[in-house]
């Protein structure tokens, strides 16, 4: 029997109090209205612990659980602390226009578009704001600056003043997106200040010296020769992956994630195992001490942190990857087993958010198989004869994405069977190629010729990595859908590799089983029927309203899996791909890898924008658009006036319509088109029918074509508003003919418009008519047999 109540089972005892202690964050973080008095949590802990402390000098067998509770409501308690906001934290000022007084704390980000703008991103600790009158504030905010030239930038602790509005971080609120505002809050940084193209004034020029300015410096020196030597976009390729940042063509980035090799890229944990297995190796090879090795590695791990900026991630990924380095050097597996559950502890009792880090998340799993399961699946496969060297690349690969599979599939979803080749292939010419720049970047300060011929030889090598990757993207299901686990699939999933590597466990299960084999019968004739159950179910028709910011996209998903796609989102004068970043991911998370319909509104970006991201990345089977002049579609899908599917796109007129199942789709149009003023004069007007219920999608409909609907069948058991809520849409006498039991709008926070108006509001709050906004509550499902139906929202 398993025995943890006297420290007979110290690692199972530290990796349940971790498990404990997150279940404590991730309750608050989903339900943080439950506890908001302090006092009584606090004065809860300080009882347990008590309690504990003495159970434990009583020795009584249950006292572990105890413990198990204390850890629980730290863990609750960590994340309220953690994410409280002071009366001058500047998150306060959300939306009001300040002038901002700072310290600017971080080298600034810096993207010329294709006008020639530059685009500077400062961090900037705030401390004070003025108004009406001036008060002292704290917290960090992103400052967003454009310019002509970079006369006059920020340097690190200059004190600055500014001008602008302050704006809450904004994220896309749909599910398997990594989350802004969590990610920046780790940081201290709360919220946006935009000034446009508005002087940034300077108070004080700091004469300090600055660690992160000198390294800045210093990079941006080995970057420009870099330029001297190579092609830029093989500078910037070879420079993300020695110090960070994202400088890198669209189709590489693609390639390398679908071949699941993506975090070599950046900065990761996987860096710092190679660099420090490079630098051990070296020092075994030079019969340097292994003390003095173990030292000289830990120094230069530190000034290579430094050097890539020392940022929390990338402190974070020194930290794992010299714990796998430990790990794979350690003789006593269970010392590296003990060593990565404590790090983990604290790390999280430190930032309770890292638990939905992706980047921690990614590390912990990674570097956990690597402790546990790697030593088992390298002595499975010592047994088939094959190269060391090969042996435990396939052992690593193997045992990193074992661990890390539930992580990868509800970001990604998707598999790449094609990263087993990848890592054997292209990793190890990549990690010759990072090796090979560090090794340039510490000999350009003393032998410049040697350091152009190793940029050639860099060079060349990415050239064929490149290749590499693009050709493993092609083979056949080099990358497969796996729709994502749940929360409990994934305790599941973690609870059979547990039982599996952890053999007490199994022999006292198996105990358990035979003890009691009738109620084991009885709960796996359950499960199948259960389960049967679940799959022979009719599944409902699936209405989801993507929250793509100021904009409109709706997926219907019927009970047969078939779909349709109203509008994509998009942004005007925006370099921003909402196709590629917003509506696939969306896509790809509810398992859509075609469409059997793409329906546009009508041209206009924030409808259209993302369609040739789609168009490009899945089948569409038919492409339906308004009764428009074409090129202002083939501008908008970027796509020529002769493409094939341009050609047969299908112009929705009066009564146009088509069937889906059981599901009628209407097109309800004034084919008149007297008197069009605008692009939202000719919007689609769809009607949904699935038996007892509708849904009326409207486009930018303005109220001078509503009144052509009014002797219409459009009333409907739910609307999307037309124009996010604009005023000139949306009339009292519109509303009253559809008559919605709910009505949901479509519209981005600090949208420029003022949407959605007041009036409009008004006119459906004097209806029985529920509102919905996907800037409140982020994305929107509807299910419905056609009779009923209920609604979730992403924001709860």
């Amino acid at each position: 029997m398993i025995k943890i109540h006297y420290g007979q089972s110290p690692l199972l005892f530290i990796n349940f109090i971790i498990l404990f202690y997150s279940l404590g964050v991730y309750m608050m973080m989903k339900t943080p209205e439950i506890s908001k008095s302090y006092t009584h949590l606090f004065c809860l802990i300080i009882v347990n612990l008590i309690l504990a402390f003495y159970f434990t000098l009583r020795k009584y067998k249950l006292t572990f659980l105890l413990y198990l509770i204390l850890f629980f409501l730290l863990g609750v308690m960590r994340y309220l602390s953690f994410t409280f906001i002071a009366d001058d934290n500047i998150k306060n000022y959300d939306n009001q226009e300040v002038t901002l007084t700072g310290i600017i704390c971080q080298m600034p980000k810096i993207r010329q578009d294709s006008a020639g703008i530059y685009h500077l991103t400062y961090v900037v600790d705030t401390k004070s704001i003025k108004q009406k009158e001036e008060k002292t504030t704290t917290g960090k905010v992103y400052l967003y600056q454009k310019q002509k030239n970079l006369d006059n930038l920020a340097k690190i602790n200059d004190t600055i003043s500014a001008t602008g509005t302050i704006r809450l971080i904004q994220n896309y609120h749909n599910p398997n997106l990594i989350d802004r505002e969590l990610s920046a809050q780790e940081e201290g940084i709360y919220a946006t200040f935009s000034i446009g193209k508005q002087n940034l004034k300077i108070l004080n020029t700091s004469d300090k010296f600055s660690l992160q300015e000198f390294c800045y410096q210093i990079e941006q020196s080995f970057l420009q020769s870099m330029y001297q030597t190579m092609p830029e976009n093989d500078a910037n390729m070879i420079f993300a992956m020695l110090f960070g940042g994202y400088n890198i063509e669209k189709d590489i980035l693609e390639a390398y994630s679908i071949t699941g090799i993506i975090h070599i890229l950046s900065v990761s944990g996987s860096h710092i195992s190679l660099i420090s297995l490079f630098l051990l190796s070296l020092g075994k090879f030079l019969h340097l001490p292994r003390f003095f090795n173990l030292i000289l590695l830990l120094i230069l791990i530190i000034f290579y942190t430094i050097l890539c900026g020392a940022s929390v991630p990338v402190m974070r990924a020194s930290i794992m990857g010299l714990l796998s380095i430990i790990a794979l050097y350690l003789e006593e597996k269970s010392t590296a087993q003990h060593l990565l559950s404590i790090i983990a502890l604290i790390l999280l009792l430190f930032d309770p958010l890292l638990l939905f880090n992706i980047s921690f998340q990614l590390s912990f799993a990674s570097t956990a198989g690597l402790v546990y399961l790697m030593p088992i699946l390298r002595s499975k496969l010592n047994k088939l004869k094959l190269p060391s060297l090969l042996i435990d690349n396939l052992a690593l690969t193997m045992s990193a994405q074992i661990f890390a599979f539930p992580i990868i599939i509800w970001y990604f979803t998707s598999l790449s069977l094609s990263s087993l080749l990848a890592n054997l292939i292209i990793i190890p010419l990549l990690e010759i190629l990072i090796i090979l720049g560090l090794i340039a970047f510490i000999l350009g300060f003393i032998f410049p010729f040697i350091t152009k011929i190793l940029f050639i030889f860099a060079s060349l090598i990415l050239s064929i990595s490149n290749e590499a990757t693009f050709l493993l993207t092609k083979i056949p299901f080099a990358s497969i859908y796996v729709p994502p686990l749940d929360f409990p699939a994934i305790l599941i999933y973690y609870s059979l590799i547990f039982i599996t590597l952890n053999i007490k466990i199994r022999k006292y299960l198996y105990l358990l089983l035979q003890k009691y084999k009738f109620i084991t019968y009885i709960c796996s004739i359950s499960l199948i029927i259960f389960s049967c159950y679940f799959m022979i179910k009719p599944s409902p028709l699936q209405i989801h309203f993507i929250d793509v910011g100021q904009g409109d996209a709706c997926l219907i998903i019927t009970p047969h899996q078939h779909s349709i796609l109203i509008d994509t989102g998009g942004s005007i004068n925006s370099d921003f791909d909402i196709g590629s970043y917003v509506d696939l991911p969306y896509l790809r998370h509810y398992g859509i890898n075609k469409l059997d319909y793409l329906i546009l509104s009508h041209a206009d970006a924030d409808h259209s924008g993302g369609a040739n991201s789609i168009l490009q990345k899945i089948p569409v089977n038919h492409l339906i658009i308004a009764d428009e002049d074409k090129d202002l579609y083939a501008k908008i899908l970027k796509l020529p006036l002769n493409n094939p599917l341009l050609a047969k796109a299908i112009v929705a007129k009066e009564n146009t319509a088509f069937n889906l199942e059981d599901i009628h789709f209407q097109f309800l149009q004034n084919d008149e088109k007297e008197n069009l003023k605008s692009s939202n004069d000719s919007s689609n007007v769809l009607k949904l029918t699935y038996h007892n219920f509708s849904v009326l999608f409207t486009g930018d409909l303005p109220q001078t074509q509503e009144k052509y609907l009014l002797n219409k069948n459009i009333a409907s058991t739910i609307l999307k508003v037309a124009h996010h809520g604009s005023k000139t849409s949306s009339s009292q006498e519109f509303l009253e003919h559809v008559r919605p039991q709910l009505a949901i709008i479509s519209v981005g926070k600090y949208n420029s418009f003022g949407h959605p108006s007041k009036e409009v509001l008004d006119r459906l709050n004097n209806l029985p008519t529920k509102i919905l906004r996907t800037d409140e509550k982020g994305a929107i499902i509807i299910y419905t047999d056609g009779y009923n139906f209920s609604f979730k929202t992403f924001l709860n």
